[in-house]
């Protein structure tokens, strides 16, 4: 496995962090507290050299359009930055499967808001095959280290380091019975009953690590279940948006994509949901998480 934290926060994280940030479904675009935030989840930001993506997972989706159901002002958003959220909600996905539990939405009306992240070159670097021993690495917020105060809301971030168990075509599966968990704050909120301690983490994305290279993008957390992290692989993932059953499709044809054109973010879409959210403050120091850090 890996040999120290360090190697994990000052190698690994930095190159995961600008790809990936927090979302959350909430009842109240004025203020974080009380019961206004439903829930929360991770989100993925790609560049297919044909479309800039934003992937989550299709029950995330899922639960935010059965709660504005029942609740209009329910409303969706995600952190493109390190200030404050955006509303999401407005346009469908480009795509969405519940198999695979993936939906991916075209980022451009917002993506002047995503001055603090970066998209993953897909086209450039397509997501590698992997096999049972590789090792993975994902960052993900927890629910249980979600606070929020009258001045905004704050998450808590987890480095999981694992390796992969199992392989079945788009599915992946690693291992989390022996993987490092490593926690930059304490946890401040207890997982309703039944509840799995990683809910949150879903959609986060999750990369490939080998002996000095850079990361690769790999796949999407979708599930947690009996001590394992299922994942969608990113071959699902075709140059338009568009998701595919088929592993053998997605970007065969890469190198054949035209300039992607970036469009500009419409008034009012950056709205008071950017209240909801403090600036991050400095990381505290990293807490092992009953792991053999050596």
């Amino acid at each position: 496995m890996f040999s120290t934290v360090d190697e994990i926060k000052l190698w690994i994280e930095p190159q995961i962090n600008p790809y990936r940030g927090p979302l959350f479904i909430t009842r109240s675009l004025e203020s974080p507290v009380s019961d206004n935030i439903i829930t929360n989840g991770g989100f993925g930001l790609v560049d297919t050299g044909k479309k800039k993506l934003l992937v989550t997972c299709q029950h995330v989706w899922k639960k935010f359009q059965d709660e504005h159901s029942q609740d209009s002002n329910v409303r969706m958003c995600v952190c493109l930055d390190q200030h404050g959220p955006v509303v999401f909600d407005q346009n469908e996905p480009i795509d969405q499967n519940s198999k695979l539990d993936i939906a991916a939405f075209d980022v451009s009306p917002v993506l002047t808001a995503c001055g603090g992240r970066q998209f993953y070159r897909l086209d450039q670097n397509p997501a590698p095959g992997v096999t049972k021993g590789d090792k993975l690495v994902l960052l993900g917020n927890q629910g249980m280290f979600r606070s929020a105060t009258g001045e905004g809301l704050e998450f808590g971030v987890t480095i999981y380091a694992c390796e992969v168990s199992d392989v079945s075509g788009l599915r992946v599966v690693a291992n989390l019975s022996t993987a490092k968990k490593i926690y930059d704050k304490q946890p401040v909120r207890t997982p309703e009953s039944g509840a799995s301690q990683h809910g949150g983490i879903s959609g986060s994305p999750c990369f490939l690590v080998r002996d000095d290279r850079p990361v690769r993008l790999v796949g999407f957390v979708t599930d947690d279940w009996r001590d394992s992290l299922w994942l969608t692989h990113a071959r699902c993932l075709n140059l338009d948006g568009r998701i595919s059953l088929s592993a053998a499709q997605g970007h065969a044809d890469a190198k054949k994509v035209l300039p992607t054109v970036e469009g500009g973010l419409t008034a009012g879409q950056i709205s008071k949901a950017q209240q909801l959210l403090r600036a991050d403050k400095p990381r505290k120091s990293a807490e092992e998480g009953g792991f053999d850090s050596r």
